[in-house]
């Protein structure tokens, strides 16, 4: 009698494992465009249709390595969120661009998704106060960038949360080093 019931599992399974086949196979039937994808071609920044002049917009994705990159195209040029993801699933960078130039915040991620940075760019320059994090979340470094150029204080952090160095730089020179370490253990 456990032969039976043996039998009506094994069936059973393979009557599951028959029909989430054959969904997968409808699926990609379904999802499956008989017309070959546009492709692009980038001309010293710009992307054409492949072996056209005309300008390419719409969404590009595309797998380099192990990361999936994102983004829109319009009129040639990349416009609007751009985003690579690991493979896995969770986001490595996320921000803006314009005119195929960074513009505004973008975030930058550990692989394990926790955030690993935070800043901002004008005209593909790093701007204003950007912030760097421990794998803990705990602040790791504030810094100051000015047309891409470091200024201004930068502090950075132990794991603790003490101040561990003070740099104060001037047209990305640094002017004055204070080293706390250095001070705790004279």
């Amino acid at each position: 009698m456990s032969g039976g019931v043996y039998s009506k599992k094994l069936i059973l399974s393979y009557f599951f494992i028959g029909l989430f086949c054959l969904l997968n196979l409808l699926l990609n039937y379904a999802c499956t465009n008989n017309n070959d994808p546009i492709k692009f071609e980038d001309r010293e920044g710009i992307l054409f249709i492949k072996g056209q002049d005309k300008l390419f917009s719409g969404k590009v994705v595309d797998t380099v390595g192990k990361r999936i990159l994102e983004y829109e195209v319009v009129n040639g040029k990349k416009n609007g969120i751009f985003k690579i993801s690991l493979v896995k699933g969770s986001v490595a960078m996320v921000g803006l661009i314009k005119d195929n130039l960074n513009e505004g915040e973008w975030s930058y991620y550990y692989p394990n998704g926790h955030l690993e940075s935070r800043g901002n760019f004008k005209n593909n320059l790093s701007e204003g106060k950007w912030t760097w994090y421990f794998d803990s979340g705990k602040i790791r470094e504030i810094g100051y960038f000015q047309a891409g150029i470091k200024q201004g204080d930068w502090i950075i952090y132990d794991e603790k949360g003490n101040v561990i160095r003070k740099l104060f730089f001037k047209d990305g020179q640094i002017t004055d080093d204070k080293d706390y370490n250095k001070e705790l253990f004279s």
